[in-house]
């Protein structure tokens, strides 16, 4: 009964949810930084407009939707509503629009025409700028109140006041290392094996922004760049936050010290494994016999018995695993992180590593487990691909 109460609770404030703050806390800096920069643009161009003979007299003025202008240029300079072309053509396509609308069509229906127009201008010259919309609705608020502007008002002050706001705010945001205009997607001219890693073309992000109805609130370059940190984020979860226990084959097959050759060959090709952990007789880990040294030992020993005039000889002790054994291997703990067996699996010598707990064999790690640790996070349809179904991948 306290769950069934408890649920319409939980949905009530995942919808209430939705109406909050949907926006990422911003740093006091980063606050301060664009809302001064914003400010100053404003005033800077305020004064300037103000020096001038006669400004509100000739129609040279400052309008709100240029504060509206500076919060896309200062506050969000990398959003695509904020870049050069979408505010000056934006703001220049509207006004004009605006005003050749209120030539033909008589108020109050001049409102809701000329900012339905001014908006699809400006998505059909792909310069969507939503202060814009608000430099239609102000050009048909001064024809009401028997003030028109004519098409001067387009140069001056939209077209000059919205080029100078774009100008400081290049200056503002440099100034801080912030890229405005941002930087785009540069297509590389090199073929996919000559990459050092495959990356989504700009055609492919611009498509991917549509199909997730984004592209106005971010571009195809930042996309690409956010992919790349997301990718390189999870790489390093997935390597630091994976535990060595967590893949590790529990309990290996072993091989004492004076196993002769032929049995350890006979237990690698039944068991299909490349290594066999040597423990003593309380599970110590002594050393690890790879398949190579092994085969190879293997072969030098059959080709000596081949030699002609060797039946009259006695046939040599056969080789035992603490022969070929190697000495030189570090295990690891299953406290480990993945990350560290990266380097050492990747040398082309090492092929398995052994697990040990306070000197006693636990496990043992091979590029098989790691390489199905990637395939588990790896997308169903590349996973299907290796072999791997979706739903037989293990958990790590």
């Amino acid at each position: 009964m306290h769950n069934s109460l408890h649920q319409p609770a939980e949905g009530w404030r995942t919808v209430l949810r939705r109406f909050g703050p949907q926006m990422g806390r911003r740093h006091a800096v980063d606050i301060v930084r664009s809302a001064l920069g914003a400010g100053i643009a404003i005033l800077l161009c305020a004064v300037a407009l103000r020096l001038l003979p006669h400004a509100r007299e000739t129609g040279l003025f400052l309008v709100s939707g240029f504060a509206a202008m500076s919060v896309l240029l200062f506050v969000l300079p990398n959003s695509p509503l904020a870049q050069p072309w979408s505010a000056l053509v934006g703001m220049v396509v509207s006004t004009g629009v605006a005003i050749t609308v209120l030539k033909v069509v008589p108020a109050p229906y001049a409102d809701g025409i000329a900012v339905t127009l001014a908006i699809a201008a400006m998505l059909a010259v792909r310069a969507l700028h939503p202060p814009a919309a608000g430099m239609a609705l102000f050009c048909a608020l001064e024809v009401e109140a028997g003030r028109p502007v004519g098409y001067d008002f387009v140069l001056f002050p939209v077209g000059i006041v919205t080029l100078a706001l774009i100008v400081l705010a290049i200056v503002w945001n440099r100034t801080f290392g912030i890229h405005y205009p941002a930087r785009p997607v540069i297509p590389t001219r090199e073929g996919p094996l000559h990459r050092p890693r495959q990356r989504l073309t700009d055609a492919e992000l611009a498509s991917l922004l549509v199909d997730f109805d984004q592209s106005a609130n971010i571009g195809a370059a930042d996309l690409g760049r956010m992919i790349d940190a997301a990718q390189s984020r999870a790489a390093h979860a997935l390597l630091i936050g994976t535990r060595v226990g967590d893949i590790m084959t529990p309990a290996p097959a072993t091989i004492a010290p004076e196993t002769p050759l032929t049995e350890i060959v006979r237990k690698l090709v039944a068991l299909g494994v490349k290594s066999l952990p040597v423990t003593d007789s309380e599970g110590h880990l002594l050393g690890l016999v790879d398949e190579r040294p092994a085969m190879a030992r293997l072969a030098r020993e059959l080709a000596a018995a081949r030699r002609p005039g060797l039946g009259l000889r006695a046939a040599p002790p056969e080789p035992e695993a603490r022969s070929l054994m190697g000495h030189g291997i570090t295990p690891v703990s299953p406290e480990d992180p993945v990350s560290d067996l990266l380097q050492r699996l990747s040398d082309h010598r090492a092929r398995a590593i052994p697990v040990t707990r306070a000197g006693h064999l636990v496990g043992i790690v091979s590029r098989t487990d790691l390489v199905a640790l990637l395939l588990s996070h790896a997308p169903a349809e590349i996973a299907a691909e290796a072999g791997t179904p979706a739903a037989a991948r293990p958990a790590p």
